[in-house]
């Protein structure tokens, strides 16, 4: 009982590392446009390397690091939808430039939008429209977070997915850090 004791405070500050990583994360994956791979990989390895000191092995710092990336991708996902549902404004857009795109099955459509007042919105959309057709959007007007259509209902269950893997993250790291060596 005494080393799990002595164990605790590493857990509690493992958990927190990767609390935080996920955060920075999820706050630079906002909007359409976030560097997806770059900061998710760097979710990864911070997450599996944060159980360094532990005996877990490959399986463990891989479902660690696993949960820890569905955390930021969840959390952004709700980040997003939330701002756009609390404070976002229906605007009329404006195809402003398409481009044909290979995606692997064939050309797709691929659309540059702009507000009637005159904001860019970052990232392609996938609509089949031609240039100068309208659209209604939905706009953060302080950030980059936008979607097409109306506003958007509350998001219950991304919020509840990011919930459900932050138990599960937390109850990993503590087993994880508390369990005793092998040796």
């Amino acid at each position: 009982m005494a080393d799990r004791i002595r164990r605790l405070p590493g857990a509690v500050l493992r958990n927190c590392l990767v609390l935080a990583v996920e955060s920075g994360a999820i706050w630079l994956l906002r909007g359409p446009e976030g560097l997806w791979v770059p900061v998710l990989l760097a979710v990864f390895v911070a997450s599996a390397a944060v159980l360094h000191g532990t005996d877990a092995e490959f399986v463990a710092r891989t479902t660690v690091a696993l949960t820890a990336v569905g955390v930021a991708v969840l959390g952004g996902a709700a980040w997003d939808r939330h701002v756009l549902h609390d404070r976002g404004r229906e605007e009329t857009a404006v195809v402003a430039q398409r481009t044909m795109v290979e995606d692997g099955a064939g050309l797709s459509p691929s659309l540059r939008l702009r507000t009637e007042a005159g904001r860019d919105l970052p990232g392609p959309l996938t609509l089949d429209l031609a240039v100068g057709a309208r659209l209604t959007v939905t706009v953060d007007p302080d950030g980059p977070a936008w979607a097409p259509g109306g506003r958007p209902d509350r998001p219950l269950w991304q919020a509840a997915g990011t919930g459900a893997l932050l138990l599960l993250q937390t109850a990993l790291l503590v087993r994880f850090s508390l369990r005793r060596s092998r040796t």
